[in-house]
């Protein structure tokens, strides 16, 4: 049987582009959400997730992945579920479960004892 510690989805169907915004470094890794005509924020709690900022030049200009297998920490005390699973933004630039109010993911990996989420965009 394979180790599934072998598998990785690291970049799988990656699509960066850049937006506009006000961020600084400390939002690298975070969940984007578009705001305005090209540019993007931190999404608040209970927003939907666009992206993942990649990220922040001294100039505010914000590589944004839109697509593809991204990974971020999950906040509530549900774990996500493998195969479709709704997710939300969390209040810390992460994700939360929210099978009422939440975006269908792909989700592909979850490491309960870091509390990360792995799923398609």
């Amino acid at each position: 049987m394979i180790n599934t510690e072998m598998i990785g989805f690291d970049g799988a169907g990656s699509l960066d582009i850049t937006f506009a915004s006000e961020l600084d470094s400390t939002a690298e890794g975070k969940a984007a959400k578009v705001s305005a005509n090209k540019k993007i924020v931190v999404p608040s709690d209970d927003d939907i997730i666009h992206g993942k900022i990649i990220k922040v030049g001294k100039d505010g200009a914000s590589t944004v992945q839109i697509k593809g297998y991204v990974e971020f920490e999950y906040s509530t005390s549900t774990v996500p579920t493998a195969g479709y699973c709704k997710l939300l933004a969390d209040a810390s630039g992460g994700v939360k479960v929210d099978a009422t109010n939440g975006r269908e993911y792909l989700v592909l990996s979850i490491d309960t004892a870091n509390k990360i989420v792995g799923f398609i965009l």
